[in-house]
């Protein structure tokens, strides 16, 4: 049997205290990024002291595409698909006081239109409430995918409702929006929309779709899945809000972010209920088929209410309720008391906040002493400016700038009038060699990335450090030093790796091709090495779902008895962690550097460390947070 190694992201408990927030540092911001619409538009938001994760607030039974609502006086009504554990036909209803405790009180009463009283025969799939006055409205689809609205009085849930005709026919996932001035408007499958005839009884104009206004794509048309979605807000569950003068398109779509089947609410907004509708933004990851709703406080609320294909949701086919907040830029975003996901990742502060920092690199040194390095100044410094800055901790948790230790010397390349940027530098201490070793790539425009390794001279992390050879050493990115008990070996790209020689200024032997066992890659760039009980830890970063606009930048692994492999089939190891390295600290616990890539990391470009517990078994383990009452 192959020794494996699990992962498993420590509790929400052993987070360290952040630094001060201070403003960050204007980056630069490279004409290929300046405007790209991932750029810090996160959909979640760095967690606040006091952050819980979303509990159910409905788990009377599996239910899924939840729908909530508001009664008159302040009391709630859920419906939604019923899955197991009880009746499963007509449209059952619950209501409630206070969200916590509550009654069912379906199935609905549906009758008129070919749909006998009393016959609850049919089983309605995704149906939604709408209380609107005193009027409680219930959309649905019947066997034939006609789309009908049940009218009720929303002082009696339980009472008698009176079925439309088929209002159109193949429609999904049907919803009701009822406006200020009482005009509806029927919404079905991903973003279609009618408006109705002043009962409900019929539509009144012929349907349309609605999705982000095209004209917001003419300077940057999008770019296969490096930009995003155009066609549409989402493909599945599409109901609108209405919060003060604009409207609010939500809709759902499975994304395969985290590798995953993660469903997650993309949100819209427009002046009308017809648009011209924003790009769609992330508002709520993982929530499923989400309604809008108002809380107590008149701050709006999204349904949370996951399928069990969701890998990372904190629950599945129960309900749960995340409170919305605007963003710097009027996004609605889920709020910073709230955590949605069920990893340790998702509860971490960043560490170093004064400026922005990608691809964090820790080294134990031989004095006992932390070091850090990273990519700075946004995407980069561009050559002359900057350098690599080095940032000195005792405890992990407090982390002084010592200062730039090295500034463009000593290159023996010529850029020529190439644009440069500096990326990914790694800093590692030799025992073997007494002394540290900084590897960094530098990308030039037009032609490609390529990487130096530098030695400190003094055998101190300040420096001063000194070129290995006289050029670069090697064509490529993303250089990694990696010491083992016969000598020192340098990793870098996708997976290649050659032993040092003796002078670390070129290399003894082949260079050879790191993968797992199927042929592939573990990770495709930011890969690391860490040996532990004679077993190698791989690791690397690898996207996944759509590229930067909505997928995550995770963290695989894979293990193997040899160096050069193979290695165990890759798996996902920290989620929104990928570019990052495995240390070992004093106490013997281990840790993996993180700075959060993707819009769903709890914090974006900032320096941040996710506790990982390295052991025998045979598959990740990602614990659960940690929530009231466990």
């Amino acid at each position: 049997m192959k020794t494996q190694i699990l992962i498993a992201l420590a509790a929400l408990g052993a987070v360290p205290a952040a630094a001060q927030v201070q403003p960050l540092k204007k980056a630069v911001a490279d004409d290929i990024f300046a405007d790209h619409p991932s750029m810090d538009k996160n959909a979640t938001v760095m967690p606040a002291a006091d952050a819980k994760p979303v509990a159910a607030i409905f788990s009377e039974r599996p239910i899924g595409d939840a729908s909530v609502a508001r009664l008159p006086g302040g009391g709630w009504v859920l419906t939604g698909t019923t899955l197991r554990n009880g009746p499963r036909h007509g449209v059952e209803l619950w209501t409630s006081p206070d969200a916590k405790k509550w009654t069912r009180v379906g199935p609905a009463k549906i009758s008129g239109n070919g749909i006998a009283a009393g016959d609850v025969s049919e089983r309605y799939l995704a149906p939604s409430v709408t209380v609107a006055g005193e009027r409680l409205f219930l959309a649905f689809s019947d066997k034939t995918g006609c789309a009908r609205i049940a009218t009720g009085s929303a002082a009696a849930p339980g009472g008698a409702f009176a079925a439309s005709p088929c209002l159109v026919e193949d429609a999904a996932d049907v919803s009701l929006f009822v406006d200020a001035d009482g005009k509806g408007y029927l919404v079905w499958s991903g973003g279609m929309i009618a408006r109705l005839e002043d009962e409900f009884q019929k539509l009144a104009e012929a349907p349309r779709f609605l999705k982000p206004d095209q004209k917001l794509f003419a300077k940057h048309p999008p770019v296969g899945k490096d930009w995003p979605v155009r066609t549409r807000v989402g493909t599945r569950g599409a109901t609108l809000a209405r919060d003060g003068g604009k409207y609010i398109l939500a809709a759902s779509e499975v994304t395969g972010r985290m590798r995953t089947a993660t469903e997650d609410l993309f949100v819209a907004e427009a002046p009308t209920p017809y648009g011209p509708f924003s790009m769609r933004a992330l508002a709520v990851p993982h929530a499923g088929r989400g309604s809008l709703v108002r809380l107590d406080d008149g701050k709006l609320a999204a349904g949370y209410n996951p399928k069990c294909d969701d890998g990372f949701a904190l629950f599945c086919e129960q309900v749960g309720l995340v409170p919305l907040e605007r963003a710097p830029d009027g996004r609605l975003r889920q709020a910073a008391s709230v955590i949605t996901e069920d990893s340790a990742v998702a509860g971490r502060k960043a560490l170093v906040v004064t400026e922005s920092m990608r691809d964090p690199s820790v080294t134990l040194g031989g004095d006992g002493y932390y070091y850090l390095v990273g990519t700075l100044d946004g995407y980069g410094y561009h050559r002359p400016e900057g350098g690599v800055k080095l940032w000195r901790s005792a405890d992990l948790e407090k982390w002084d700038e010592v200062g730039f230790i090295w500034r463009w010397e000593g290159l023996g390349y010529d850029f020529g009038t190439n644009i440069a940027e500096l990326w990914a530098p790694e800093i590692m201490w030799s025992a073997r060699d007494k002394t540290y070793y900084l590897a960094f790539s530098v990308m030039e425009r037009g032609v490609g990335g390529k990487t130096w390794l530098y030695r400190s001279t003094s055998g101190r992390a300040g420096g001063p450090y000194e070129n290995v050879t006289k050029s670069f050493f090697v064509n490529g990115i993303d250089g990694f030093p990696f010491e083992d008990d016969d000598g020192l070996y340098f990793l870098w790209g996708g997976g290649s790796i050659a032993k040092l020689n003796a002078r670390r200024g070129g290399f003894e032997g082949p260079v050879r091709q790191l993968g797992d066992v199927d042929g592939d890659h573990v990770g495709y760039e930011g890969n690391g090495l860490i040996k532990v009980n004679g077993v190698y830890f791989l690791t690397g970063a690898e996207w996944h779902g759509p590229l930067r606009t909505h997928g995550t930048y995770d963290m695989m692994y894979g293990t193997s008895k040899s160096l050069f492999g193979p290695y165990t089939q890759r798996r996902m190891g920290a989620p929104h962690g990928g570019h990052g390295t495995a240390f070992k600290d004093k106490q013997g616990r281990y840790w993996y550097t993180m700075f959060g890539n993707d819009p769903t990391a709890p914090w974006r470009m900032q320096f941040g460390l996710v506790p990982i517990d390295i052991g025998d078994p045979a598959s990740i383990g990602v614990p659960r947070v940690e929530r009231p009452g466990n």
